[in-house]
């Protein structure tokens, strides 16, 4: 029996097996949140849920959402996952914790990607006025580029809509105010679960099968890869003097846009650069174990919180990031900072 029987809230979320960072968020968050309230969790239509989530919480249809007073509180990112999770907060206004500040991508996908201008048009000129309507123009005639993407967050709509915001950052709370106006909004930390014990013998055995010298040291880059999260300037920094026997280690799935490999063939360090791609969360720490020093760029930015480094820092490993926007966060005492642009790989 909940402790907190009064606040009952409906948890909407994309949820594990779903190979997203937003999910295995939702899935660490639910044991803790249960004890503060009445939790229902819905169930996302399309997507799977482990036997073990269904078990243990047995998910509700999205229809029962907000039914009797229940609040909902979901969980949005700028991905196709979240697709119908931004629908039904449109049409069942709630808490909404923004993870990541920018939904232009998002938008695109429920628009240009299935061929529909004129609703794209429609949403950028509402949440952004003229310059809005102009930054539309371009992908009508087929030109495309990342400046709008990263300059326009699209999320205006969605916070004006909404009972309450959470964001994981002061530097997300201050573009969520710029964009949207005087709206509740909330800085939550993001929380992390402390990490088990490494195990050494998974870590020698990881090893082992990439060919990786137990001498040699490791550099790692975890988390949904990106053109954004820079893994080609830490690819390109193996090739620099100094860094002639380090290895790095690509963990997580890649976006269709990305090809490391080619990268990393171009810096002819292609020997010393294992790309595991998605793993399960045992190789997962067994990677991070095995890094030495775990590299998390990111530029330009949808104002994402990393869930990545934050694993990382709970797993007791050092970490560098940009220095740039939401990392603005985190202290130089807990990360080393580099700057974005020319000379990055040589920082």
């Amino acid at each position: 029996m909940s402790a907190h029987e009064d606040l009952k809230i409906d948890f909407v979320s994309p949820l594990p097996p779903v190979r997203s960072g937003i999910a295995d968020y939702s899935a660490d968050l639910l044991p803790d949140l249960a004890q503060l309230c009445d939790l229902r969790v819905i169930r996302l239509s399309g997507q799977p849920i482990s036997e073990e989530l269904v078990d243990r919480w047995s998910p509700r249809p999205a229809v029962e959402i907000g039914a009797k007073g229940r609040l909902p509180l979901y969980q949005m990112g700028n991905n196709p996952y979240h697709d119908e999770v931004l629908d039904l907060a449109l049409a069942v206004p709630g808490v909404v914790t923004l993870h990541d500040l920018f939904l232009h991508h998002l938008l695109m996908e429920r628009t240009l990607a299935r061929r529909r201008f004129p609703p794209y048009k429609k949403q950028l000129e509402h949440d952004h006025g003229w310059m809005g309507a102009a930054v539309a123009m371009p992908p009508r005639w087929g030109g495309y580029g990342d400046a709008g993407v990263f300059t326009l967050p699209c999320n205006r709509t969605l916070a004006q809509s909404q009972r309450g915001m959470l964001v994981h950052s002061r530097w997300g709370s201050d573009l969520l105010r710029d964009c949207a106006g005087d709206i509740a909004v909330r800085v939550i930390p993001m929380p992390m679960p402390l990490a088990d014990k490494p195990d050494g013998a998974a870590v020698d055995s990881l090893k082992e099968r990439l060919g990786i010298p137990f001498e040699a040291p490791v550099l790692g880059s975890f988390g949904f890869q990106t053109p954004i999260k820079r893994t080609d300037v830490v690819v390109r920094a193996l090739a620099l003097p100094g860094l002639e026997k380090a290895h790095l280690l690509v963990v997580g799935e890649a976006a269709l846009q990305l090809d490391i490999d080619t990268e990393a063939r171009k810096a002819g360090v292609r020997d010393r650069v294992h790309i595991l791609g998605f793993v399960d969360r045992k190789e997962l720490a067994a990677a991070m174990t095995a890094a030495d020093l775990c590299v998390n760029l990111r530029y330009p930015t949808a104002g994402e919180t990393s869930a990545s480094l934050l694993r990382l820092l709970a797993q007791g490993r050092p970490a560098i990031v940009s220095d740039y926007a939401q990392f603005a966060d985190f202290s130089s005492e807990i990360v080393i900072k580099v700057p974005i642009g020319e000379g990055e790989a040589e920082a």
